[in-house]
């Protein structure tokens, strides 16, 4: 566990950011609180992205919030899925009742229900998650004027970006910093649901990056060797301990730790080690030391370890863990020696962890990894004993029929430590610190006042309070003088400070009482009771809120998307039954749909030449990469640009599907030269569509946006799309409904869905091709398969130091084509950037073809299998 990025300044002072925790039920939310957490994120029901876990229900929710919110806790609702369109008045009433429960946050990756809690609920705090894969200012923008108060960036950002953005940004920035990594750009990962059905951006992953994967080159095998494993895309576990200070120094205001899957224990310690961690770092003269970060983060390893990574963040590239891919715990030695006997084999071992019987522990074989339990150790000089410490060389005893399979050398790793699981299990829970006020005087009520001490809240619950809750309570006794034995101040105090089951901790006590006076013990106990009583309440029903009850059909006026250049103008907004022309904008094809319509046929390509071979073909929209632009609008194809004009060719100039800040910054003047050609563009992250709406360039929202519904689409159309394309996971009957609901939206564009071509099953930072290319095994043109164990064949592109994945299937719908109209869709799109010249002059023909009512077949391609996606299934 390397700490490479212990930079700790000794005079840094800080506002200490969040720690947020996740709770998978109640008893991950004791954890939670146990480890001092300062807020918590969960999931209600099936609408979340852990789907797989526990997660509470609406009837349990109100209960919920009170039990943290008792204990000084805050509450976020993760709602961070897609929402199809028949899911939406169902997502309502759940935020409605965690609206009423006095939720203080919800977090999203919905924009069209981010837009309708905005509008239903504008003192409700929406969080954008990390399944939006905001990744740049103007990200983090667009997502700001819809209402977000917070983003979660990407994880893949540096420290450096991180703090740009938070320091040219008007809402709050929060980062992961603990736990498990997805290997894609979250919200961007199609693997888990092409291969198995089960959607991860819709909480189900299956996690297939968790595999055995085999690489084959040019047609030969590689060994695995070269690339450290048999689990290529499988990502160690993110753990920034050592380098916080550097996280906390770019203002991001939380700190996320993942786990809503992980056991309370696990929540409980990693809550603890960053609320210490913090704690320390922005407090002078109590910054932890070195030391003190490797012990947490050994503990932390021994609940939850696949190898350890600072991050991205931390500017680690290499995130991944070939080795292997499931937990196995903290390292404990080598094997020295093995004896076996009958009942038990014996493993002589140099400890690297304390240890003691009954602890778990996980043995590295030749063939796999193998569990046990430690039933007994036994020291050099053949003595039983129940414990040994770190440094000792003892023998440990397992099963005899785990023990076959162990060598010399193998790696033995502590898995369970029963006595750190005892301690974490008997952590007190988190106490709300106030301060009590005792008036005492001869002749007068007995009066005790409670309060919440002052601190700095973040503006959540707390933003409708300027100052702590503070509570007062009046016993009906009257202070006497003390016949005998006086109440003394000392007892007072006692008294005061024993706040008993209650969720509070007096950090203060200030007394004024007369001399020689007397109050019972039970006056003492039951104000101090009383006046923590009304505190609570105050706590816990302050977030009180009144039900909404929502009716979606109250709110359709949201989806109206109209374009405000073309009402300026007062230009017709009937489309024209092809694309726009060359040099006229594509903006104008936004309007109400045409009943006469017909299906257009977009083509994705890669190469300038297959443009035209595409247009020749009867294309009527082409898809180019933006870095092709010079290329086609160099004077040689000056002709050819004009024939397509005649005929009405619409050119889209594709943007990358991740842009940084500092590749954004590059891309913005060749945006402008597009503009100013009369083209428009296609996005796939926000921070490109922040921009095209900046530069007022025309452009259209690909499918990398999870658009599952008719609101989301239209908050594309009123910042400036003229087409969406619609989520891949979605079925016909889904896809027909929101083309249902978007024809009842005024100025409503135009819809497209994706028909032939290898889906993109991810996109990661993690330059998984870099040791084949350094050692030349892959060049340029290689070509690269990763291959699973049922020998399916994923195609792998290395884009710079990026990673890009497809799909071992190709999606071909060709022989539906005739019913696709009836769906409502405007566009049917093929993506032939892997496909040779001919082969896309004869899959744009067919198509084409089909569309004129023509039976066609395409001639199967060898070793190609073929697939109809989700659309006679979906997710």
């Amino acid at each position: 566990m390397s700490t490479e990025n212990y930079t700790f300044t000794p005079d840094y002072t800080c506002t200490p950011p969040e720690v947020l925790a996740p709770v998978g039920d109640e008893e991950a939310l004791l954890a939670a609180i146990r480890g001092g957490a300062d807020a918590v994120y969960l999931g209600v029901g099936e609408f979340n992205a852990r789907q797989g876990a526990k997660n509470f229900t609406i009837e349990n929710l109100d209960e919920t919030v009170k039990l943290a919110h008792s204990h000084g806790v805050l509450v976020y609702l993760a709602l961070n899925i897609p929402i199809k369109q028949k899911e939406l008045q169902h997502a309502l009433e759940i935020v409605d009742c965690a609206y009423a429960a006095g939720i203080d946050a919800v977090i999203l990756q919905d924009l069209g229900l981010l837009r309708l809690l905005n509008e239903i609920y504008p003192d409700l705090e929406i969080h954008a998650s990390t399944q939006m894969t905001i990744h740049n200012r103007g990200g983090v923008d667009f997502v700001a004027g819809l209402g977000a108060k917070r983003v979660i960036v990407s994880r893949e950002l540096t420290t450096t970006e991180v703090k740009d953005i938070v320091d040219n940004s008007n809402v709050e920035i929060e980062v992961f910093v603990h736990g498990a990594l997805c290997y894609s750009y979250s919200g961007k990962c199609l693997f888990s649901s092409f291969l198995h059905g089960r959607s991860a951006n819709r909480g189900a992953c299956a996690q297939p990056c968790r595999r055995r994967y085999r690489f084959v080159v040019n047609g030969r095998e590689v060994d695995e060797r070269h690339i450290g494993g048999s689990y290529p895309i499988s990502c160690a576990e993110l753990s920034t301990l050592t380098g916080l200070e550097d996280i906390i120094k770019t203002g991001v205001v939380s700190l996320k730790i993942e786990g809503r899957m992980k056991k309370p224990e696990y929540v409980t310690a990693s809550a603890a080690a960053y609320k210490a961690a913090v704690k320390g770092i922005c407090s002078p003269g109590e910054k932890p030391t070195k030391e003190e970060l490797e012990a947490r983060e050994a503990e932390l390893a021994k609940l939850f370890y696949r190898g350890f990574t600072r991050g991205f963040i931390l500017g680690e590239k290499g995130v991944s863990h070939p080795k292997y891919s499931s937990n196995y715990g903290a390292f404990l030695g080598k094997v020295l020696d093995i004896s076996r006997s009958k009942g038990n084999t014996k493993l002589a071992v140099r400890l690297n962890q304390d240890i003691q019987v009954k602890d778990g522990i996980s043995i590295f074989t030749r063939e796999r990894m193998l569990g046990s339990a430690v039933t007994g150790i036994i020291t050099i000089s053949d003595d039983h004993i129940k414990s040994a410490k770190k440094g000792d060389k003892v023998g440990l005893e397992i099963s005899s029929k785990t023990g076959r399979a162990v060598q010399r050398g193998d790696e033995l790793y502590l898995t369970t430590d029963t006595q750190l699981l005892d301690a974490l299990q008997k952590t007190k829970l988190k106490m709300i610190p106030v301060s009590l006020k005792v008036r005492a005087r001869k002749g007068e009520q007995f009066t005790v006042v409670i309060g919440e001490e002052c601190k700095k809240p973040r503006e959540t619950r707390e933003e409708s309070r300027e100052k702590a809750l503070v509570s007062e309570f009046t016993d009906d006794y009257i202070v006497q003088e003390a016949e005998k034995a006086p109440t003394t101040t000392e007892q007072i105090r006692k008294t005061m400070e024993s706040l008993g089951d209650t969720s509070f901790e007096a950090v203060s006590v200030e007394i004024e009482a007369d001399e020689n006076i007397f109050i019972p013990v039970g006056v003492l106990k039951n104000a101090r009771r009383k006046a923590a009583d009304l505190l609570l309440e105050k706590v816990i029903s302050g977030d009180k809120r009144e039900h909404k009850q929502p009716d979606l059909e109250d709110f359709s006026y949201l989806c109206n998307s109209q374009n405000h250049s073309i009402e300026a103008s007062g230009q017709d907004k009937q489309p024209p039954t092809v694309s726009e022309t060359l040099g006229e904008a594509p903006s104008k094809i936004i309007g109400k749909k045409s009943a006469s319509k017909r299906l257009l046929l977009s083509v994705e390509v890669n190469e300038s030449s297959s443009l035209f071979e595409a247009a020749f073909e009867g294309a009527d929209i082409i898809y180019v990469p933006v870095s092709r632009f010079e290329e086609v609008s160099a004077p040689e194809n000056a002709e050819k640009l004009e024939d397509l004009k005649a005929e009405r060719v619409e050119i889209v100039f594709r943007v990358p599907l991740i842009s940084h800040d500092h590749e954004l910054d590059k891309l913005k003047p060749l945006l402008e030269k597009v503009k100013e050609a009369g083209f428009g563009i296609a996005c796939s992250e926000l921070g490109a569509v922040q921009l095209a709406k900046e530069l007022s360039i025309p452009f259209t929202a690909g499918k990398e946006f999870n658009i599952f519904n008719s609101f989301t689409a239209s908050t594309f159309y009123q910042a400036g799309a003229y087409r969406a394309t619609l989520s891949s996971e979605l079925n016909l009957s889904e896809i027909k409904s929101i083309c249902e609901a978007l024809q009842i939206c005024k100025g409503s564009g135009q819809t497209e869905i994706f028909v032939y071509g290898r889906e993109l099953m991810l996109i990661t930072e993690n330059d998984l091709l870099k040791p084949l290319v350094d050692r030349r095994i892959v060049k340029k043109d290689s070509e690269v398969l990763l291959v699973d164990q049922e020998s399916s064949e994923f195609p792998v592109e290395r884009l710079g130091t990026r990673t890009l994945i497809y799909n071992s299937k190709v999606l071909d719908m060709l022989k539906y084509v005739k019913n696709l109209k009836d769906y409502g869709v405007d566009v049917l799109r093929l993506d032939l950037s892997f496909n040779t010249q001919a082969e896309i002059k004869e899959i744009t023909k067919a198509y084409k073809e089909a569309l004129a009512g023509k039976e066609i077949r395409l001639k199967p391609a060898k070793v190609v299998e073929y697939t109809t996606g989700h659309y006679f299934k979906g997710v």
